[in-house]
């Protein structure tokens, strides 16, 4: 089966605001044989560390950085890159925008890449691309997004909500219909979210996990014809394990 690849959109930069510190009553009295000298101001760093704190993205990894966590090796024989597919946010972070206009969905973009997007929550940056067997039409795509504040929480909160949203969906290639179940851990904001998307009329299922780590989000997509479940939940454990040992946070 095959699935159609959707786009990231352009780049918003945000800026860092200049901070502009005014200092007044200070002036300079000449030598004084008394006890009672001049106060000299002492520089505290409250200014630059309310600055540090004030800005969401602050510890959050760029996109270049998350590619470097995306996963090159163990791929099965028979898938290649797709270029195309190949995204990511580079040195700079994104406006954390809606991902989707409030109530609305678009159901089948669980059968694509980006399909974490469909919760409706947008990243500050990411890394993303997939592999193509073009022979069956198999794809894996993996992806990392990083939210600001408790956003990857409610990320995976709203994947493991995502049957009421979508319960099926109608596949174009087939006109028939796609069934979504979904196995979640027993918290799922802390822990991972399984999609398993099935239609009568396909050879195997498609397998969609998500792992939290931190402020980021792993998630694979598997259209293996057969074991796509068992190299979901392998390859974003190891997204995962090599978030953890990169730090984030």
């Amino acid at each position: 089966m095959s699935f159609s690849i959707s786009g990231r959109g352009a780049l918003a930069l945000i800026g860092c605001a200049a901070l502009s510190l005014s200092v007044a009553g200070c002036s300079s009295s000449g030598s004084n044989s008394g006890g009672g000298g001049s106060t000299d101001a002492q520089p505290t760093g409250s200014a630059s560390s309310a600055s540090a704190a004030a800005d969401p993205n602050a510890g959050l990894p760029t996109g270049a950085q998350l590619k470097t966590d995306l996963l090159s090796t163990g791929i099965p024989a028979g898938y290649a890159l797709d270029a195309s597919g190949s995204v990511d946010t580079g040195s700079d972070y994104q406006a954390p925008s809606a991902s989707i206009p409030s109530g609305a969905s678009d159901c089948s973009s669980l059968g694509g890449t980006s399909w974490v997007s469909l919760t409706g929550f947008g990243s500050v940056s990411f890394a993303e691309n997939d592999y193509i067997d073009k022979d069956t039409s198999e794809e894996f795509a993996q992806e990392i997004d990083a939210f600001q504040g408790t956003k990857a929480q409610e990320v995976m909160t709203a994947l493991s909500h995502i049957v009421a949203k979508c319960p099926t969906y109608k596949d174009s290639q087939t006109s028939s219909t796609v069934k979504i179940s979904v196995v979640t851990s027993a918290s799922p904001g802390d822990g991972s979210v399984v999609i398993t998307l099935s239609d009568p009329q396909w050879e195997g299922s498609t397998t969609l996990e998500a792992i939290r780590v931190g402020h980021t989000v792993a998630t694979v997509l598997s259209s293996a014809n057969s074991g796509s479940a068992a190299f979901a939940k392998s390859t974003a454990s190891k997204i995962a394990a090599r978030l953890t040992a990169a730090g984030v946070q």
